[in-house]
C-alpha cells in the first residue's frame, strides 16, 4: 500500500497534485488580498514587503517570452529584469522621503511617487500572472466556451 502512494498513474498521486495546486491558488489569493488591505491602510514597508513575497511565491511561472528555445549566457546576463528595477524605483524613493514612507509625515509628492512606484510593481505581478494563465483560461476549463 505505501508503494501505491508513488505510483504516478494512481489516484493518490493524482489527489496530492490537485491538493497543491489548489494551496498554491489560495497562497496566491491570500497575498492578493492582503497587499489590497495594505494598499488600501496605505502602509507602504508593509505593501512593499507583501508585494516582494507574491513575486517570490509566482515568479517561477513567469515564461521568458523569447522565440530563440535557448538563450546563451550573454544574452541573460544582458536581459533587463522589469521586477527589479522596479524594486529599485521603489527603494530610492522610499529613501528618499523617509518619513512619509513609515506615514509620519503627509507630503503630496512623496505620497503621490511612493503609491505610484508600489502600484507599477502591482501592476506588473497582476500582468504577468495573467501571462502565466494563473486566474485560469477558458480553453483549459470545460463548459466555459
Amino acid at each position: 500500500m505505501a508503494n501505491e502512494q508513488y505510483n504516478y498513474e494512481g489516484t493518490e498521486n493524482h489527489d496530492l497534485v490537485y491538493d497543491l495546486r489548489q494551496r498554491y491558488a489560495k497562497l496566491v489569493g491570500d497575498h492578493l488580498e492582503m497587499i489590497s488591505v495594505l494598499r488600501i491602510a496605505k502602509n507602504y514597508p508593509e505593501y512593499f514587503n507583501a508585494l516582494d513575497h507574491l513575486y517570490t511565491i509566482i515568479e517561477f511561472k513567469f515564461k521568458e517570452r523569447t522565440k530563440e528555445k535557448a538563450m546563451t549566457w550573454e544574452k541573460i546576463k544582458q536581459k533587463v529584469d522589469d521586477y527589479a528595477m522596479l524594486r529599485k524605483d521603489v527603494i530610492a524613493i522610499a529613501l528618499k522621503y523617509p518619513q512619509v514612507w513609515f506615514s509620519k509625515s503627509i507630503n503630496n509628492q512623496g505620497v503621490e511617487l511612493i503609491e505610484q512606484a508600489l502600484k507599477n510593481i502591482e501592476r506588473y505581478l497582476i500582468f504577468k500572472m495573467g501571462e502565466a494563465n494563473m486566474f485560469g483560461s477558458k480553453r483549459e476549463v470545460e463548459g466555459l466556451i
